[in-house]
Order: C-alpha cells, then sequence, then structure tokens
C-alpha cells in the first residue's frame, strides 16, 4: 500500500530538553534520582523548539533555527499548571502535523536520552495529576515518534565488539561539537536551590541547540555513509561484470581469473 505524499511543511521535529528537582535527601542514590512518583520530587521545566524540517533544519545559522518555547514552575502556580501548558503545546503541535496527514505521519520529539527518561517521566506525570488518565496516556504518547540521537548517533561511531550501546551526551558533543562540555546535570538542582533560575535556563537553552546542531550533522553523516554505499554497490557490479566477462572468454581452459577468486571487498563503511 501506498503512503500518502509527506508535505514537509506541515511536518515538526521537537527538540527539548527537561531539568528535575530532587531533594538534598534523595540525591545519593546511584543512577537516575528523579522519579515522577516521589512526592517531593520536581518538574522544574524545559525548553521545545518545534522545527519545521522544510525550512529550519537545511543549516544551523542563527536565523534559521527553530525559535524556543520555554515552560518553567517559577512562572506557574504549580506543577500541575505547568504540566498543563506542556501538554497543550505538544497536543497543538500534534494536530498541526497529524490533521494534514490524516493522520499517517506524526510530529518527532527529539533529544539525547530522551526514550529512557524526558519521555517516559512527562506521560507518568501527566497520569499523576490527572491531565490524562492511563489509557489516554497511552493513546497520546502513540500520536508521536521519537528520534533519540543517543541511539541514532551509534552507527556513526566506530565499534570494537559486537556490543552496540546508546551513547552518552559527552560522547555525542564530543564527536560533532568538539570542546563542548556540560556539567553534570546535577547541578541544575544547586541552582534552584540558590533561586538562580537564570542559570538553569540558560544551560537548558545551550543542550537544546546543542541537540539541533548535532541532529542536522548527524544527518550529514548518513547522507555521506549512503553515498559510500552506493559507490561500493557500483564498485562491486563492475569487479563481477569484469570477472564474468573474463570467465567467458576463458571458457573450456580450465583457468580461474585472479578476479573471481576473492571477491569479498571490505565495505567503505564504519
Amino acid at each position: 500500500m501506498k503512503h500518502k505524499k509527506i508535505n514537509l511543511s506541515k511536518c515538526r521535529v521537537i527538540f527539548f530538553d527537561l531539568e528535575f528537582y530532587v531533594p538534598k535527601e534523595g540525591r545519593n542514590k546511584k543512577g537516575f534520582c528523579y522519579n515522577p512518583w516521589e512526592e517531593e520530587h520536581l518538574l522544574i521545566g524545559g525548553e521545545f523548539r518545534s522545527a519545521n524540517p522544510k525550512t529550519e533544519l537545511s543549516g544551523i545559522k542563527a536565523e534559521r533555527r527553530p525559535k524556543p518555547k520555554s515552560f518553567w514552575i517559577w512562572d506557574h502556580e504549580s506543577e500541575k499548571a505547568l504540566l498543563q501548558n506542556i501538554y497543550s503545546f505538544l497536543k497543538t503541535t500534534c494536530d498541526l502535523v497529524r490533521k494534514p496527514h490524516d493522520g499517517r505521519v506524526a510530529p518527532v520529539l527529539c533529544g539525547i536520552g530522551i526514550s529512557s527518561s524526558d519521555i517516559p517521566i512527562i506521560f507518568e506525570l501527566f497520569k499523576r495529576h490527572n491531565i490524562l488518565g492511563p489509557a489516554e496516556a497511552f493513546e497520546f504518547q502513540n500520536l508521536f515518534r521519537i528520534v533519540d540521537l543517543s541511539q541514532l548517533s551509534i552507527a556513526t561511531f566506530k565499534h570494537s565488539n559486537d556490543f552496540l550501546y546508546p551513547k552518552v551526551k559527552s560522547e555525542i558533543l564530543s564527536k560533532y561539537l568538539p570542546g563542548k562540555k556540560f556539567e553534570s546535570g546535577k547541578t541544575v538542582w544547586d541552582c534552584y536551590d540558590s533561586n538562580d533560575y537564570s542559570g538553569i535556563q540558560s544551560r537548558v537553552t545551550d543542550e537544546v541547540q546543542c541537540t539541533v546542531e548535532c541532529y542536522i550533522k548527524i544527518l550529514s553523516n548518513i547522507r555521506k555513509f549512503k553515498i559510500l554505499e552506493e559507490y561500493e554497490k557500483k564498485r562491486l557490479k563492475s569487479i563481477e561484470k569484469a570477472a564474468r566477462e573474463e570467465r567467458e572468454v576463458k571458457t573450456g581452459t580450465g583457468l580461474e581469473s585472479g578476479l573471481t577468486q576473492n571477491l569479498s571487498i571490505p565495505t567503505l563503511l564504519p
């Protein structure tokens, strides 16, 4: 069955990053300390950039960057009010994409490590605050698609073994934005404790911009890989054709061409 043609101007890639607060007594836990069902834990907020892939992802110049939309707890009377505004933003963007495509194309949520943190957390919070029921939250989440750069970038790194594992933010930044580093996300808790809200906002804005730039550079890598792949296919076809023609010439002689003895050519792709 043929798919309906995609209208790129009506598609959106939502780049985003969320920050969460964990009280001091809960910070010694190994791994991910925040839990959306812990009463004392808090969604601080985050920044979203809804990018039109036709006009806003063809380069990383400032004038072509998608405009940010921020939601912060200090601008809302409660965490629930914050979440309601985030939900409204996501719902509006979802409708903008799905309606023109009769529901066949979904908006894309994009970030680094979001598939195991930000995305499951935000939908758990929708349930916790009764913004959506469990069934509604499940249905709403499935109206989106996910491009997690921690997984997408795996193919752009060298691998010395057979264990594929998502790349962390520092690895991705080191490869695509050399010299760019962020302190541990736990420093956000200190900023929140000291009411350094502008510090949190600046960090998140910078992180989301880095995500946009890495997305563009990873896409460029993928396109180069496909060019190499096509080149390799043509090269192997040329070798096979030459070998076949040589066999035809030497039919009945019992001789084998050096070209036919080993057609296993190492791929050009990493």
